[in-house]
């Protein structure tokens, strides 16, 4: 019977475990622990002494060798060395990470923009270059209509297993109820960022108007440990509805905030009118005209059902 198999098996141990050690291993110590004798380990080391690609050159090949009474493994320079991306990839990598550099949850956000500094790095002058003109000049970023405090809090709450309360809005009954939530996941799909509980409800993050980690319950526990909830397949069906719905037209509107003028293109102006009232004052809403007096229509509405609460109107 051939003996590739249990060579392969042993191969694949010694190799990262006598790496690890620049001053070697002992040959009676590593047949030990490949349940060999020393004889035999020593005629698996001259099988796999010089392992690698076919046709590739000696830095390219995981060399094992036996110096004395000691075993060396020298890995290939690919395995040690940073990895050198071609220009288009390193383009690719960097727009893919712009969506996280922009918006979403700070640890991600922030992990996102070091990976980014850390490929600019190591790419090629070209494609530092290339890709500098592409992260300083190109944003691809969601509406950003999340409180970034509730990302955060969802995210730890995904992170640690723990449930959250807060109130939710609504849209179909025009209302804000209170929820108690144990998220098993948080995606971002076209833009928007969604919730998905234990129990394999979604939750639009921009319908938060509070949320606060909750003590974990035994409840709550048994909930998430019962979960059977594909993330993987809920995105899936998320992106299907939205691709199936009908496309709306995006309205290139303008803000003014403490960051200055910017623009806020939407396809969902009712959104971003909760998004300004969010604001507490300190943005407002430039352009489009129509939009505007849409905007301004609305808070005189709000207002008129404050003025009926007054002391004549209880």
């Amino acid at each position: 019977m051939s003996q590739l198999p249990d060579d392969m098996a042993r191969f694949l141990f010694l190799v990262p475990h006598v790496a690890a050690r620049p001053a070697g291993v002992p040959l009676d110590e590593l047949a030990e622990l490949l349940s060999l004798s020393s004889a035999a380990t020593r005629r698996l080391l001259e099988r796999v002494a010089f392992v690698g690609a076919p046709d590739g050159s000696p830095d390219e090949m995981v060399d094992v060798a036996l110096q004395g009474d000691r075993v060396r493994v020298t890995l290939p320079q690919g395995f040690e060395r940073p990895p050198r991306f071609r220009v288009e990839e390193t383009l690719a990598l960097l727009a893919a990470l712009a969506p996280l550099r922009d918006a979403g949850p700070p640890t991600l956000r922030q992990e996102a923009a070091a990976l980014a500094a850390r490929l600019l790095e190591l790419a090629s002058q070209r494609a530092s270059a290339l890709g500098t003109v592409l992260t300083d000049g190109v944003r691809v970023a969601g509406e950003g209509l999340e409180d970034p405090a509730h990302l955060q809090t969802l995210e730890v709450a995904v992170s640690e297993g723990l449930p959250v309360t807060g109130e939710y809005y609504t849209a179909g009954r025009d209302a804000l109820s209170a929820r108690r939530l144990r998220p098993v996941g948080l995606l971002q799909i076209r833009g928007a960022w969604y919730a998905v509980d234990a129990g394999g409800k979604v939750f639009k993050v921009e319908r938060f108007r509070a949320l606060a980690l909750a003590e974990l319950t035994d409840e709550d526990a048994a909930a998430l440990e019962a979960s059977d909830v594909d993330v993987d397949v809920v995105r899936a069906r998320l992106e299907e509805a939205r691709i199936d719905a009908p496309a709306k037209a995006w309205v290139a509107a303008e803000v003014e905030g403490p960051g200055g003028r910017r623009p806020f293109p939407t396809t969902r102006p009712p959104a971003l009118f909760r998004w300004l009232r969010r604001q507490g004052g300190a943005a407002r809403l430039l352009e489009p005209e129509d939009l505007k007096r849409s905007y301004e229509a609305e808070l005189e509405a709000i207002s008129a059902r404050y003025d009926d609460c007054g002391p004549s109107g209880t």
